[in-house]
């Protein structure tokens, strides 16, 4: 696989970049966030059981249109401000045609040049994709029980929610350790903890392993953008982009170029065993025999 390699989220899929980075440090030149869901308490509106919140806007959705320009006439209802190139894109990419193993009937009079449609990862799977369940979180008498045999991830100070996501606040916890360049775009008016977030990036880098922090890492916050800036905002967002992988690149080519340069100078022997530099700080065993035969003479 050619590198640089860039990732780029939003979202949780900002989170899920993100711990690829953690699990793999090397492997992601920089990484690009948009709006991550990495904080340590659930926002207000989100990913609670209760409204409005995209959790309940996934399950409670209809799924079934009857043909794909219904899908797309409802779908430019709900994301008006979305840019018409990527409500094009999710009309084609985010619908299929009947039927399926969940909507097998396609009942009477349908036209096979034009079936209904439904969406390509189901509601379910939209729905598991962002939170957990834990409907039985309280005893019979309201108090918290934790089975850590299904669910050890849960945080014990929230372990009374029904419903979870341990990503969020275990990623919060990382981010000192995170290796790649960060840049971190963020909705002014995202529904996120955007001050919660903005507290794990004043440390971003800055743990054992992570980046160094400091122009490592960068926030930018797009003044009256919400969640969904990136698919609204197209430019803009794709601007900020740039300016940071022009940075990251010249940065790139240049680490490259002495790394290749160094190793050009050694000897094909010098790539077989230890500079000597190893031997003047690594200190051989009859040093020890002779500084303890010095002792035992005085």
């Amino acid at each position: 696989m050619p590198r640089p390699l860039v990732g780029v989220g939003h979202s949780f899929g900002g989170t899920i970049i993100t711990n690829l980075a953690l699990m793999h440090p090397r492997l992601l030149t920089s990484v690009i966030l948009f709006d991550p869901v990495i904080q340590r308490l659930p926002p207000k509106m989100g990913f609670g059981a209760d409204p409005p919140g995209p959790v309940n806007f996934a399950l409670w959705r209809d799924d079934v249109w009857p043909n794909r320009a219904a899908a797309a006439a409802a779908y430019k209802k709900v994301f008006k401000k979305w840019d018409p190139r990527c409500l094009e894109l999710m009309v084609q990419y985010g619908f299929r045609d009947l039927p399926t193993a969940l909507h097998p009937d396609l009942g009477d009079n349908v036209d096979a040049a034009n079936p209904p449609v439904t969406l390509t990862t189901t509601k379910y799977h939209d729905v598991l994709g962002q939170i957990r369940e834990r409907f039985h979180a309280r005893t019979s008498d309201g108090q918290a029980q934790l089975d850590r045999s299904t669910h050890a991830d849960v945080d014990p100070s929230v372990a009374v929610l029904p419903v979870y996501r341990p990503e969020p606040p275990s990623t919060f916890n990382k981010l000192p350790s995170l290796r790649p360049s960060t840049l971190f775009l963020l909705g002014e008016a995202s529904y996120l903890n955007l001050d919660d977030l903005r507290e794990g990036i004043k440390s971003c880098g800055q743990g054992v392993g992570g980046s160094g922090g400091r122009d490592k890492v960068k926030e930018i916050i797009l003044p009256k953008q919400g969640h969904f800036f990136a698919f609204e905002a197209v430019g803009e967002t794709a601007s900020h982009c740039a300016s940071w992988l022009d940075k990251v690149m010249r940065e790139y080519r240049v680490a490259e170029r002495e790394w290749k340069e160094k190793r050009q100078k050694m000897a094909k022997r010098d790539h077989l065993v230890l500079s000597e530099e190893w031997r003047r700080v690594i200190k051989p065993p009859s040093s020890f025999r002779a500084a303890k035969s010095r002792k035992t003479k005085l």
